[in-house]
């Protein structure tokens, strides 16, 4: 398995993985993030913020990850899905990892994110990896949960 940045040419994987991980929970694509919008354009639409976006490929795309800045010395981490056969299997690792050295390679103290409760898993992987829950950084509306971890 590879981590990688995503390339112009990923973005139909990505958005069909994406769509899939939220519906497995009962969301739909577009709704309550305007952050799914951003997917179309990747990976411009996080390079050209400051952020980067990474996919983990085996052989096709099996997981994604983004790191969006979204204030001084803060990164959120956004869109961080696998499909279900990943899970388990040390790929959210590899791609939180990833998205830790290269947000750490930026100078910044703290990542943040938001989810919501339908996705336990997820919520037990992120405290298991340092994050702490802190509501203020709930940005999208669909989610019910935030969290920060100091870098």
């Amino acid at each position: 398995m590879e981590i990688r940045h995503v390339r112009a040419s990923d973005v139909p994987e990505v958005i069909a993985l994406v769509r899939d991980v939220l519906e497995e929970f009962g969301l739909r694509f577009g709704e309550g993030a305007k952050t799914d919008e951003e997917l179309a354009d990747l990976p411009v639409s996080y390079d050209a913020h400051g952020g980067v976006f990474f996919v983990a490929v085996d052989p096709s795309i099996v997981g994604t990850c983004g790191v969006f800045p979204v204030g001084p010395g803060t990164f959120e981490l956004r869109k961080m899905y696998l499909r279900a056969v990943s899970r388990g299997h040390g790929v959210g690792k590899r791609l939180l990892d990833a998205a830790i050295a290269w947000t750490r390679e930026q100078g910044a103290e703290q990542m943040v994110l938001d989810t919501t409760e339908q996705m336990t898993r997820a919520i037990a992987f992120y405290e298991a990896n340092g994050f702490v829950r802190d509501d203020s950084e709930i940005r999208g509306s669909r989610c019910s949960r935030g969290y920060r971890r100091d870098l």
